[in-house]
């Protein structure tokens, strides 16, 4: 059965001050975030057991490790391992615009969203 939705529609959370994460897809192996952080805001350095894959839209930032720092501009990917520390700062006026895949299911992000 197929589920459609778009951004502006999908459930949402805002788990950090400027950090607005809609879920476009949920299921039982993966969750799809549309993800979009303001000018200035910094998703600060945490880690989760979710493998993370992800591509910058619009916007540009920096997602650091402590092992090493990506700058990214539109078209940029990444992967995460799970449990790595991680954090993701925008850089520029605009917001980041990202689109990540979690997996297991980020469960925190889909009882947070309404």
């Amino acid at each position: 059965m197929v589920e459609a939705t778009t951004w502006e529609k999908a459930p949402s959370c805002e788990p950090v001050p400027g950090v607005t994460i809609s879920i476009i897809g949920n299921g039982i192996h993966a969750s799809l975030c549309y993800i979009v952080i303001n000018s200035g805001s910094i998703v600060d350095w945490h880690s989760h057991p979710n493998e993370q894959m992800g591509t910058l839209i619009s916007g540009k930032g920096e997602l650091s490790t402590p092992d090493r720092t990506v700058k990214a501009t539109p078209g940029a990917a990444w992967k995460l391992a799970p449990n790595e520390e991680h954090k993701f700062e925008t850089t520029g006026d605009e917001p980041a615009v990202i689109i990540e895949a979690f997996s297991p299911p980020r469960t925190d992000y889909v009882l947070a969203a309404k």
